[in-house]
């Protein structure tokens, strides 16, 4: 596995004329006198604001209702303009310390594959031995900027509370507008437009040169004072493409490497597929499914065209074609059937449908009775964690493995929602300092962040309860649950933060009424 899986984002700050992160201004460089003023662009003029606006709440009629409300869109985006300054040159100055280690630091990078005894005899510490062999195995070297630049970005999410997607998107656009686009930054600052034409602008700036992006800002500015984001959004694209030096059939071969197939959650049971790919094939698709919709109309059926549309999609993908006498293509899913609550109510009772989260029982059940295999596991009636999982048909690792699948139910770094398909067994206490490979000292965790851990900095510790506290280089914290956990009111997040494992355990009288009459399996690698 190579950097390019480990590290999936979008970010296009490449993509931007501007210099390399190390290199650049911030508020710490410009002198005392120029922080001053700049202290008083970006980040005084919020207050001013916010003052304003508290002494005139709250609003007596409509007139000064509506008034207020612009006084508050106004806030909001100096607010951002704040926000990216400090991202920005936050990030210049982890940056410039990256820098700082990679000339300084004894350690040797990955790439020249040193031996632990050639290490230790340089006087390297073993956690630093440990680190390159990482590095070593991962393929990657801290140094990376891209690398650098995905911790940071890690680190920010769990400061900000955001996602690592939204803030490797905040952080592109923050560099934008601190090192390239300052006018649109002033502008911003000042409140004369909206957060999101400062990103239009961004976003449209990417693969310019630094003087089309002058004029871009030039013609748009005055216009995105008064107009709506998306007009100004129009006329952003237009400019792009009329600015661009590479022709657009070279681009759009390009971007043919972007295709992909997403999903994300929603409420009810629901989830959204997202298709990208040339528009020429989705339009095949839509055009298609379209097609047989309108040529197969029943006046009787009560279905929307929007769910039409959607079952034939859906059957064509799934059943397969009327004509085409079923698809090659099998559903593949996993539920998790609560049995004690089912018994005692199943009209409240709520399964959980991998990937995804509760479903009704009665789909579950349906999903269930074309299984073509059952596989039992033990949750803790109070938390709903998966404690324990059968193992009269497997052998480990694989019930080591089901049984993380089931309790973590995806990789248990802060905000990563990849599936277990995509995550793996990780020990808690390294396997390297004899840490062993049971349910009490695995996890999930994907590829990424397992290097995290290992060759960045990362930590993190268990907590008697159960959760997960993770620990970044500097000192930021975040707490995790295991996946499967259903309620939280039980759980004690300010117990004493030891290295202790969830004291629920297995003994024979529960084994024998719920049939698991079988020893435990002795200990094996994961791996």
């Amino acid at each position: 596995m190579g950097i390019r899986d480990i590290f999936e984002n979008d970010d296009d700050s490449h993509r931007l004329p501007i210099e390399a992160p190390g290199l650049r201004d911030t508020v710490q460089t410009t002198g005392t006198w120029g922080a001053a003023i700049q202290r008083q662009k970006y980040f005084t003029g919020p207050l001013e604001v916010l003052t304003e606006l508290n002494k005139q709440m709250p609003a007596q009629d409509l007139a000064v209702g509506l008034d207020q409300l612009a006084m508050l869109s106004r806030l909001r985006s100096m607010l951002d303009a704040s926000e990216a300054v400090l991202m920005a040159d936050t990030y210049e100055l982890f940056a410039r310390g990256v820098a700082l280690q990679s000339n300084g630091d004894n350690r040797i990078q990955a790439e020249d594959e040193p031996t632990p005894k050639q290490l230790a005899e340089m006087g390297v510490s073993a956690d630093d031995i440990l680190a390159n062999l990482s590095a070593g195995y991962y393929r990657v070297t801290p140094h990376d900027q891209e690398i650098a630049r995905s911790s940071f970005v890690a680190e920010a999410s769990i400061a900000m509370r955001d996602t690592d997607n939204h803030i490797s998107n905040k952080l592109t656009m923050a560099e934008g507008l601190r090192h390239l686009c300052l006018e649109t930054l002033n502008a911003l600052s000042a409140g004369e437009i909206t957060t999101q034409t400062a990103r239009e602008i961004i976003k449209n700036a990417q693969d310019l040169e630094t003087e089309d992006v002058h004029r871009m800002e030039e013609l748009l500015l005055p216009f995105a004072k008064h107009a709506s984001d998306s007009a100004v959004r129009q006329r952003a694209r237009r400019l792009h493409e009329k600015m661009h030096p590479k022709p657009i059939d070279e681009r759009h071969k390009d971007a043919k490497e972007t295709r992909d197939l997403r999903w994300w959650m929603e409420k009810d049971g629901m989830a959204v597929a997202q298709l990208r790919g040339p528009a020429e094939d989705i339009i095949s698709v839509v055009n298609t499914v379209e097609h047989h919709v309108v040529s197969n109309v029943d006046p009787e059926d009560p279905r929307t065209r929007g769910q039409l549309r959607y079952d034939t999609l859906r059957d064509a993908l799934l059943d397969g074609w009327p004509e085409g006498g079923g698809s090659t293509l099998k559903t593949k899913v996993a539920v998790t059937i609560p049995a004690v609550e089912m018994l005692a109510d199943p009209r409240k009772a709520l399964a959980d449908l991998e990937g995804y989260g509760p479903i009704p029982i009665g789909t579950a059940l349906k999903l269930a009775a074309d299984a073509p295999s059952m596989l039992r596991l033990l949750t803790d009636p109070w938390s709903g964690a998966v404690i324990d999982v059968d193992r009269k048909k497997y052998r480990p690792p694989q019930a080591l493995r089901d049984l993380l699948r089931f309790r973590d139910t995806q990789c248990q770094f802060p905000g990563c929602n990849r599936l277990p398909e995509r995550s793996e067994v990780e020990h808690i206490d390294d396997w390297a300092k004899g840490g062993g490979t049971n349910r009490t000292n695995t996890k999930l965790c994907c590829k990424r962040h397992q290097m995290f851990k290992h060759a960045l900095g990362w930590n993190y510790t268990y907590l008697p309860d159960g959760s997960v506290m993770w620990r970044t280089p500097h000192g930021q914290t975040c707490i995790e649950i295991p996946g499967s956990v259903t309620s939280v009111q039980n759980f004690d997040f300010n117990a004493d933060r030891t290295p202790q494992r969830l004291d629920i355990e297995l003994t024979d009288r529960v084994r024998k009424v719920l049939g698991y009459e079988f020893e435990e399996p002795p200990e094996v690698d994961a791996n």
